[in-house]
């Protein structure tokens, strides 16, 4: 994590003494950037965090109280928030693809892309990009301006 530049390094971690091994799907590195907010939030949880914890979620008890936290419960969690906030039922990976949906509305696919960490351009036009309404209504009007 780049606080100062608001990004996050998504890159392959081998194992080391204290932390877990790790690899993106795709295996490439890539920058996704974050906005103020969430940079603030990360701020926070890491001057909050104990010494030596390497993640930023972690268990928060039990014997691996500094270990990373299963993707079982991140999901079950996330259906609680989810529920207790009134959203419809989603899945966690809804997430990315609301992400890349609604940065392809200010941003060339191509960059989508590569925040997406897709090899192929078509996978994210996909799988990822829903067209909304706005979008239709913008390229109607764009005629006929062309057309007066």
């Amino acid at each position: 994590m780049d606080f100062e530049c608001q990004l996050v390094r998504v890159v392959r971690k081998p194992a080391t003494g204290t932390t877990k091994a790790w690899c993106p799907k795709d295996k490439d590195m890539r920058l996704v950037p974050l906005p103020a907010q969430a940079v603030n939030v990360l701020t926070e949880l890491q001057l909050a965090a104990g010494d030596g914890q390497q993640y930023v979620v972690v268990n928060g008890n039990g014997p691996d109280a500094t270990d990373r936290v299963k993707r079982q419960n991140i999901t079950r969690d996330f259906r609680v928030i989810c529920r207790r906030g009134g959203v419809p039922r989603c899945k966690f990976h809804d997430l990315r693809k609301s992400y890349c949906t609604n940065i392809a509305q200010v941003t060339p696919l191509h960059v989508v892309q590569q925040l997406a960490g897709h090899a192929d351009i078509r996978t994210t036009q996909k799988h990822y990009l829903q067209v909304q309404p706005e979008l239709i209504d913008a390229a109607r009007r764009a005629v006929e301006e062309v057309l007066k």
